[in-house]
């Protein structure tokens, strides 16, 4: 599970069983943050990508992106090795396919406030809530 559901459990005293039944509510619900984490990977168009160029610029955007996909990949084989779970490759394979879509130069390049940079790690935190290496295990 997510660390976000974790600290959410503990907070309204609900542990996580996984042989529980499966609730509606919370498939919907790991499927929300699934989705919100790979868009915040920050590689490419997706929106970890635009905050990563916003804020770094285009040469720091193409270095982190591939140390994403390198961690990734390293992550995918990792969890392929000890929990026989294929789910990491979904962000390995997204990720090799935004490593190839150029983040497009704007017109103008200003720097980012102090509004705005607490917003970027204010996303940073969104994502490490949300992300999980290995969403599937297979026991």
């Amino acid at each position: 599970d997510p660390l976000l559901f974790r600290l959410l459990g503990r907070l309204v005293g609900t542990p996580l069983d996984p042989y529980a039944p499966i609730n509606p509510y919370y498939i919907a619900a790991w499927i929300g943050l699934l989705v919100t984490s790979l868009n915040l990977m920050p590689v490419g168009q997706l929106d970890g990508g635009h905050g990563t160029f916003s804020m770094f610029g285009q040469r720091a955007h193409k270095v982190i992106g591939r140390v994403a996909f390198a961690a990734m990949a390293m992550l995918t084989l990792l969890g392929f090795l000890w929990y026989g779970s294929p789910s990491g490759f979904l962000y390995t394979v997204l990720l090799a396919i935004m490593l190839r879509v150029g983040h497009p130069q704007p017109e103008e390049m200003e720097p980012l406030g102090p509004i705005r940079n607490w917003i970027a790690v204010v996303t940073l935190i969104i994502f490490a809530l949300c992300f999980w290496p290995f969403p599937i295990t297979i026991t």
